[in-house]
């Protein structure tokens, strides 16, 4: 129960954007969206950038070409919910080519709002943290990279093994109050500067 009550008064800070015309449709939404308790902003045609603070853009797709939902794709900032009118194919390749985390059809009825909204923003919260994991597994690959070729030079230099080699890094890093990747670069960095001229 006071998990549910903590989702609601979460979506009462939510930031939503709405890429609609102004029709009935658009009016719908909006009014649904206060509701719930979010700050609507509305837009049409798309701005070229929405605010930092934007949690979540629902966006009409429409059946021409349009790049704007795949500009807003890219950027990943915030969730994206693609209105639609009909399935049309190119419809439907443009939102699989957006990665969209949620859809709602038109004509845009109160019912389903709510719930879109929380499934988009889950996704988005989702697609954030695998990211942010992926990008600190990417450093960590990079850093050890770095510290296996600085042990190579600094076991060849020392005429150490590579244990006891790493064993030093590790201690001079401690020692120096600085990160395993700061320490190898230096070492690299120095034997690049000592290397004999060919």
């Amino acid at each position: 129960m006071a998990r549910d009550q903590r989702l609601i008064r979460s979506l009462r800070n939510t930031k939503v954007a709405v890429v609609h015309p102004q029709d009935e449709d658009c009016a719908n939404l909006e009014l649904q969206l206060k509701r719930i308790g979010c700050q609507v902003s509305t837009f049409w045609p798309a701005p070229k950038n929405f605010a930092d603070d934007i949690d979540a853009v629902f966006f009409l797709v429409e059946p021409e070409a349009d790049d704007r939902l795949l500009r807003l794709a890219e950027d990943r900032k915030a969730a994206l919910v693609a209105l639609i009118g009909f399935e049309s194919p190119l419809v439907l390749r443009t939102i699989s080519d957006a990665n969209i985390h949620g859809t709602m059809t038109k004509p845009v009825r109160p019912f389903g709002v709510l719930a879109t909204l929380v499934t988009a923003l889950s996704i988005f919260g989702y697609e954030r943290r695998l990211i942010a994991r992926i990008d600190k597994l990417d450093e960590t690959l990079k850093t050890r990279r770095l510290v296996e070729r600085a042990t190579k030079i600094l076991a060849k230099h020392k005429g150490i093994s590579d244990d006891e080699a790493y064993g030093l890094i590790r201690r001079e890093a401690m020692n120096k109050q600085v990160t395993l990747f700061e320490m190898a670069s230096s070492i690299i960095n120095a034997d690049n500067v000592f290397l004999p001229e060919r």
